[in-house]
């Protein structure tokens, strides 16, 4: 049985995002996980409106965006779209673990998206 990973995102940090981490994440200038990225903006129009003056400022940051996004459509061949996801937003956190906290849990799913097992992210990221 294969089984699907889904990201469990830390509502309550985002929905409550602290001002410093906001304006870390605002002025980052490497990609955000697109996942990372649309709940963000979903939960904070401020956040979505300066994290968009900011991109159009950073010719560099959009480059990386448009190739981990074309890099996303070559691997979709192969594999799930949601395990690939969930890939970039882990790939995102071991890059920079200062975001760590975004993400509560890892969730395994079947193929009816029945939960399986959830793994807290530390648990996730000592045994990966």
């Amino acid at each position: 049985m294969a089984l699907i990973k889904f990201t469990k995102l830390n509502g309550g940090l985002i929905r409550n995002l602290p001002p410093e981490l906001r304006n870390e994440l605002i002025v980052f200038e490497d990609v955000i996980s697109d996942g990372i990225m649309a709940s963000l903006c979903v939960n904070d129009p401020f956040y979505d409106k300066e994290r968009m003056d900011f991109l159009n400022h950073r010719d560099d940051v959009r480059e990386k965006m448009y190739l981990v996004r074309c890099r996303r459509e070559e691997l979709v061949e192969k594999q799930d779209m949601t395990n690939i996801k969930t890939d970039e937003k882990i790939e995102f956190i071991k890059k920079y673990p200062q975001f760590k906290q975004l993400i509560e849990s890892i969730i395994y799913r079947d193929e009816n998206l029945n939960p399986v097992k959830v793994v807290p992210i530390d648990q996730y990221l000592a045994e990966n």
